[in-house]
C-alpha cells in the first residue's frame, strides 16, 4: 500500500520510503526535523546532522569571597532551558565563502564571538582554555538536552571553555529579553542552582579546574613602568624555569614573554642566514654541469645561463663555448623522476676522468646528447 505523500512526511534516504517529521516551534520560525537514525522500514542508519555548542565559564577570585563564576538567568519563556543559570555561549556557525563552499566557525570564534555579543566582554584566545568536550545524540538541535540514540537526529559536540576574567571589562546584559544581568556566585552557591544540562552535569569538574588555574598562577596588576622594567629570563634562568611546580607569578610570566621575543629575533636571524646558505649551496649544485668546459670558460657560461639549464639554452646563449666542446666524449646518466603527469627530466654530464660510477655511465658527444636530450636539465 503505498504512503500518501504530504507536507507531513519525508522520504528516507536509504529505501526512499516515507515518514512523518516534527516541528519544533520557537517564538519567530518553526523548525522541521526528520527523527529516528533508524528507519522504520529499512532498519538502517541515517547519517545525523552534525552540531556544535560551546559554553565559556568566565571566572574570578575573589579577595573575600574565593572563586567565582559569571552567570545568568535564562528569562524567554519560549526559548529552551526557561529559567536555568547559563555562562556566556551559543552554536557554531556555519559560513559560505565566495565560492558556495560552506565553512565551519571554531569553536575558539565562537566561544569569543558569543561572549561579545552577550556580555560585551571581549575575550583573548590565548587565555581561553578548552576544559571539557563531548558528542550526544540529540533530537532538537538548539538545545543540549540528550536523547536515545535511536531517537536521535543530530549528534551535537558541547564543548566547555574556562576564562579568567580581567577585573576591567565588566559585564553588561546586552541580550535583556532573553537572560537577565551577569551575576558572580561562588561554588557553595552554584550547587544549589538549576544550571543547563552540560553545566549541571560538569559543575564539581569546573571548579576543580579553575582551582588548578589558580594554583599554578599567582594573578597581580602592573602597571606600564613596572613591565618595562622586567628583565628577560637568562639561558640558565630558563633551564632552571622548566623544572618549576610551584605558582608562577605575573612578573615571571612576562620575564618569559620577553625571553621568548629575544629567542624569536635569534630564531629569524639564523633563518634568513640559512637561506642564504641555501642560495649558496643550490648555486653551487645548479652550476656543476660547467665541469664539461675548460676552466677559462666556465665563469663566461655561467654569466651567459642560468642554473640547471639544457643543453639547448647553452647552445643558444653561448655558442662560442658550445662549439668547443660538442664534438668531446663524455660520461652521462639520464635521471628522470615524478609521476606520469609531472616527469622532471634531468642530465648529469661529466668529463670521463671525473665520473667516479664509469660502469653505471654511457658515453657520447655532446652532439649526439643533444639530438635526444636537448631540453633536459643539466646537473
Amino acid at each position: 500500500m503505498e504512503i500518501e505523500i504530504d507536507e507531513r512526511t519525508r522520504q528516507c534516504s536509504r529505501c526512499r520510503q516515507y515518514r512523518p517529521i516534527f516541528e519544533y516551534r520557537g517564538l519567530t520560525e518553526t523548525y522541521e526535523m526528520t527523527f529516528y537514525n533508524n528507519c522504520a522500514y529499512c532498519r538502517r542508519n541515517n547519517q545525523l546532522k552534525d552540531g556544535h555548542l560551546v559554553q565559556v565559564v568566565i571566572f574570578r577570585r575573589d579577595s573575600t569571597r574565593g572563586i567565582q563564576i559569571m552567570l545568568s538567568q535564562r528569562i524567554h519563556p519560549d526559548k529552551p532551558y526557561f529559567n536555568m543559570m547559563q555562562g556566556t555561549g551559543g552554536k557554531v556557525d556555519v559560513y559560505t565563502d565566495n565560492n558556495g563552499h560552506e565553512i565551519l566557525e571554531t569553536e575558539e570564534d565562537t566561544a569569543m564571538r558569543e561572549t561579545l555579543e552577550e556580555s560585551g566582554i571581549i575575550l583573548e584566545e590565548e587565555k581561553l582554555q578548552k576544559i571539557w568536550s563531548e558528542t550526544v545524540p540529540l533530537q532538537l538541535e538548539w538545545t543540549a538536552r540528550r536523547c536515545n540514540v535511536q531517537d536521535a537526529t543530530y549528534n551535537v559536540t558541547l564543548s566547555i571553555f574556562i576564562y579568567p576574567w580581567d577585573w576591567i571589562q565588566e559585564p553588561i546584559a546586552t541580550e535583556s529579553d532573553k537572560s537577565s544581568d551577569w551575576t558572580w556566585h561562588t561554588f557553595q552557591e552554584v550547587i544549589f542552582m538549576y544550571l543547563i544540562p552540560m553545566l549541571q552535569k560538569n559543575q564539581d569538574f569546573i571548579f576543580q579546574e579553575i582551582g588548578k588555574y589558580f594554583n599554578y598562577c599567582e594573578i597581580e596588576s602592573l602597571d606600564k613602568q613596572e613591565e618595562n622594567d622586567i628583565s628577560p629570563l637568562t639561558e640558565k634562568e630558563f633551564n632552571t624555569f622548566k623544572k618549576k611546580t610551584e605558582k608562577v607569578t605575573t612578573k615571571e610570566i612576562i620575564a618569559i614573554e620577553k625571553y621568548k621575543k629575544g629567542v624569536t629575533l635569534e630564531i629569524n636571524r639564523l633563518r634568513g642566514r640559512l637561506t642564504r646558505i641555501n642560495k649558496y649551496l643550490n648555486n653551487y649544485y645548479g652550476r656543476k654541469y660547467l665541469q664539461i668546459f675548460d676552466f677559462q670558460d666556465r665563469n663566461k657560461v655561467a654569466e651567459k645561463v642560468n642554473c640547471l639549464p639544457t643543453l639547448e639554452e647553452i647552445r643558444h646563449n653561448a655558442p662560442t663555448e658550445y662549439s668547443k666542446i660538442q664534438n668531446n666524449v663524455y660520461r652521462y646518466t639520464v635521471h628522470e623522476t615524478g609521476d606520469k603527469k609531472n616527469i622532471l627530466c634531468q642530465l648529469k654530464i661529466r668529463t670521463i676522468k671525473d665520473y667516479l660510477n664509469k660502469d653505471q655511465a654511457c658515453t657520447a658527444t655532446i652532439d649526439q646528447l643533444a639530438l635526444s636530450y636537448s631540453n633536459y636539465q643539466l646537473i
